[in-house]
């Protein structure tokens, strides 16, 4: 029996994956490197300071210091915070109210550390969304595609994998998801093309969140 649904928050929950991509691009050019914007979805879910090394190991042919990590990611908040506040998508808040309704637990599990959004999602869904069934980067030691995101949050929980849908936006983010055993459907809200969220290992591929209610609604 489907018992809690655990989420992704940036391109499931928010509107927000183009002021990363440009906030990540930005981060990187004014070091005189390229971040391509496909290049940063293909790793959302990553954390920050795994982002920077991933680029550094890619393209520079070393591991970057503490400094540069820090560096690059304070650049990369700045440019994303000085963007307008990303908004929910439409039907999230009916989805997570229906969820409520019919006793389905609410989880974020994030690689963020994205301050602003964090600290947004309690206020932006009052009573369907608490600060202790939040899992983020500051949680884990590994982010996506490693599954601890969510093995943590299965723990945290107390939900067996079989109780648990992921909603995932991310090829990482399904990657980790599938590798901690959960039914995962992947909402494709970005420029990616399906086949790649397909190759990661998604269950169900959709294109908008009116698609994944009856979904969820048919498995509880």
């Amino acid at each position: 029996m489907l018992k809690a649904i655990f989420f992704d928050m940036d391109g499931v929950i928010y509107d927000s994956m183009g002021h990363h991509s440009i906030a990540w691009n930005k981060a990187f050019a004014a070091l005189g490197h390229d971040f391509p914007l496909e290049q940063v979805y293909m790793n959302e879910g990553r954390t920050g300071s795994s982002t920077v090394q991933m680029f550094y190991k890619e393209k520079v042919g070393r591991l970057a210091t503490e400094e540069e990590i820090a560096n690059i990611y304070t650049q990369k908040s700045e440019f994303f915070e000085s963007m307008p506040i990303p908004v929910p998508f439409d039907e999230i808040k009916a989805l997570m109210e229906r969820l409520k309704n019919a006793q389905i637990a609410i989880w974020v599990v994030t690689g963020s550390a994205q301050e602003q959004l964090l600290d947004g999602l309690c206020s932006d869904f009052p009573g369907l969304v608490e600060k202790e069934k939040i899992v983020s980067a500051k949680d884990v030691k590994h982010g996506k595609p490693h599954p601890e995101p969510y093995l943590m949050a299965l723990r945290k929980s107390g939900f067996g994998a079989h109780e648990v849908v992921v909603l995932e936006n991310a090829p990482l983010g399904v990657e980790s998801a599938k590798a901690a055993g959960i039914y995962t459907i992947a909402i494709n809200t970005g420029i990616l093309a399906d086949e790649i969220l397909w190759r990661a290992g998604a269950d169900v591929v959709v294109r908008k969140v009116s698609e994944v209610e009856d979904m969820i609604f048919q498995l509880k």
